[in-house]
C-alpha cells in the first residue's frame, strides 16, 4: 500500500524534493526497537492536513530516523529504561512545539490566520525528537547534567539526525548536489524546521526562533554565559538550541569535508561521506566525558573514536571542522594519566576504600557524600567511571528556587599509572560546577523552562517573547530535598 510523503519539511521551498507516493515502511521486526502509535489509519494516499496523511507522515519519518541512526551505528534495540517501544504522538494538542520525555515523541498544531502548521508533519522535526531518544538509549545520564553545553548538545545531536535523515533519502541527495556541488551554501538538509520556524514568526515577530536553525553557519565559540539571553531571529544566544548550532555547524563541516575528500562527487559519495560523519558522531557522543566545555568533549570523543574505527584517517577533517567554529580539540590528553590517587589501580567497576576517600577529598566533597561508580572502556583503555553529584543551591537566582538544589554533575574517569590509581583526564572544580549549574538555570528562567509560579508583575515586552509549551523542568521533591529536574526536551527554544 502506497502513502503520501514529504521526505524534508514542508517548508523547505522549491529546491528540495516534493511530496511523493511511495509504499510505506514496513513495521520492524520484534528484535529491534520500535514505536507503539496512536489513533492509527488506514493506509493510502492523503491530502496535507488530514489526519491519514499526518498519521503515516509522522510514522515513515520517525522509521526513516531509526534507518539513519542504523547506517551509523548498528541496530537499535532498546530504548532508554530498556524499553522496545515508546509511544508516537502525531497530534496532542495546540502548540507550536514537539518533544521527547521518555515516554513519548508528542507533536502538535496551532492554527494562525487560515493556515494550521502541523509540527508532526516535517520529517525534520520528528527526526530530531527521535534523536533525542536515541542519544538517550546510549548516554541516558545526559538527561539531567545541569550544564547549557549537555543541553546544546543535545538539541544539536537531534538537529543532526534531521540532516542524516535528509541525506538518506535518494532524492534529497540529487536536490542537494543540484543546490551546492560542495554543500557550502544555505540548503534545504542543513536548515531545520523551516515551517514551524515560519510559524512561529507569524505569532510572534522577531523572535529568535523564527528563522530556522542552520548547520551552515559561521558561528564562533564562546563561553555560552557571556551571550545575551535573549536576540533576534536566528542569532547566537545562552539557550540550548540556539548555542547548539556550534556543535551543528562542526557536523555540517565535518560531512562537506569528508564530501570534499571523496574520489567521485556523486550522490553515492554524498552518502557514504554522511554515514561516517553519522558514525564517528555516535562514537564520539558514547565516549565523550561530561564537562561544562562538553561541545569540545564530544569533538575529542569523535577524533579518539575515528582512530578506533578507521586508524586516525578522518582526524584532520574533524580537527578542521572544529577549528572552523573556534572550538580546538587536542584530543590526546582527554583519558591521559593527569594524577595520582592514594590506593591501588581500579579492579572492574570497583575503587579501592583509599580511592575513594582521596577523590572525595579532591573534590571538595560534603560529608556523608557517595561516588556512583561503574566500569568504563574507552578505545582500549579500561577505567572507572566514578561521578560525584554537587548540590547546588539555587535560591539566589530567584525567590521561588528558595530551597531548591540543582544537581552539578561531576565525573571522574580513574584508571591506572605504575600500578596506582590515578585520575584520567581532568578533575573537575566546585566553583566551575556551581557556576555552569547557576547560568544554565538562569537561562531556564529566563526562558519560562521551569514549571514555577509567574510573578504577579510582568511586561507585555517580556511576555510577548514567549512560545507557549510544557516547560522542559519542574521541582521534585527527591528524599526529602526539592530537586529541579529535567522532564523532557522540546523541539523550540522558548515558551
Amino acid at each position: 500500500m502506497s502513502i503520501n510523503f514529504i521526505p524534508n519539511d514542508p517548508g523547505a521551498g522549491t529546491s528540495a524534493p516534493a511530496m511523493r507516493t511511495q509504499p510505506k515502511r514496513p513495521n520492524r521486526p520484534a528484535s529491534k526497537a520500535s514505536f507503539s502509535f496512536g489513533h492509527t489509519s488506514s493506509a493510502g494516499a492523503a491530502n496535507p492536513g488530514t489526519p491519514k496523511f499526518l498519521y503515516w507522515q509522522c510514522r515513515e519519518a520517525a522509521l526513516a530516523a531509526l534507518e539513519a541512526w542504523e547506517a551509523s551505528a548498528g541496530p537499535h534495540k532498546l530504548w532508554q529504561g530498556s524499553r522496545k517501544k515508546l509511544l508516537l504522538q502525531q497530534d496532542v494538542g495546540v502548540d507550536l512545539n514537539a518533544f521527547y520525555d521518555r515516554e513519548s515523541f508528542s507533536f502538535f498544531h496551532k492554527t494562525i490566520g487560515a493556515v494550521t502548521f502541523f509540527s508532526g508533519a516535517s520529517t525534520d522535526v520528528v527526526a530530531h525528537e527521535v534523536g533525542h531518544g536515541l542519544l538517550d538509549s546510549v548516554r541516558p545520564e545526559f538527561f539531567d547534567v545541569n550544564f547549557l553545553e549537555v543541553g546544546a548538545l543535545h538539541e544539536a545531536f537531534g538537529d543532526c539526525m534531521a540532516m542524516l535523515t535528509a541525506l538518506g533519502d535518494l532524492a534529497s541527495r540529487q536536490k542537494l548536489l543540484l543546490a551546492t556541488a560542495d554543500l557550502r551554501k544555505r540548503n534545504f538538509v542543513e536548515s531545520t524546521a523551516e515551517e514551524l520556524s515560519r510559524a512561529i514568526g507569524l505569532a510572534f515577530p522577531g523572535h529568535n526562533a523564527s528563522e530556522p536553525r542552520h548547520g551552515f553557519n559561521s558561528f564562533k565559540y564562546q563561553l555560552p554565559q557571556t551571550l545575551p539571553n535573549n536576540g533576534g531571529p536566528g542569532a547566537l544566544i545562552n539557550e540550548v538550541h540556539s548555542f547548539g548550532m556550534l556543535f551543528t555547524g562542526c557536523f555540517w563541516e565535518l560531512i562537506a569535508n569528508l564530501y570534499g575528500a571523496s574520489a567521485t562527487k556523486s550522490e553515492a559519495a554524498l552518502l557514504a561521506a554522511a554515514r561516517l560523519a553519522g558514525s564517528i558522531l555516535i562514537a564520539g557522543a558514547k565516549a565523550a566525558v561530561v564537562t561544562p566545555r562538553f561541545l569540545q568533549s564530544v569533538g575529542r570523543g569523535m577524533v579518539l573514536a575515528d582512530q578506533s574505527l578507521n586508524a586516525g584517517a578522518n582526524r584532520e577533517h574533524i580537527r578542521a571542522a572544529f577549528a572552523k567554529h573556534n572550538i580546538a580539540l587536542g584530543a590526546n590528553a582527554m583519558f591521559a594519566p593527569a594524577m595520582a590517587l592514594e590506593g591501588s589501580a581500579p579492579t572492574g567497576a570497583t575503587l579501592a576504600p583509599a580511592v575513594r576517600k582521596d577523590l572525595l577529598q579532591r573534590l571538595g566533597a560534603t560529608r556523608g557524600a557517595t561516588l556512583k561508580v561503574a566500569a568504563a572502556s574507552h578505545f582500549g583503555q579500561t577505567m572507572v567511571n566514578a561521578v560525584h553529584s554537587r548540590e547546588v543551591p539555587l535560591g539566589s537566582l530567584d525567590k521561588r528556587l528558595a530551597g531548591v538544589m540543582a544537581m552539578g554533575y561531576e565525573p571522574v574517569m580513574v584508571g591506572a599509572s605504575g600500578g596506582r590509581a590515578a585520575v584520567m583526564g581532568a578533575l573537575p572544580n566546585a566553583a566551575d560546577t556551581e557556576g555552569e549549574v547557576h547560568s544554565f538555570v538562569k537561562s531556564l528562567l529566563d526562558h519560562d523552562d521551569i514549571a514555577l509560579p509567574q510573578p504577579k508583575t510582568r511586561s507585555a515586552a517580556v511576555a510577548s517573547t514567549k512560545v507557549a509549551g510544557a516547560p522542559t523542568h519542574v521541582v521534585r521533591s527527591v528524599g526529602g530535598k526539592k530537586v529541579l529536574q529535567r522532564v523532557r526536551f522540546r523541539c523550540f527554544c522558548c515558551r
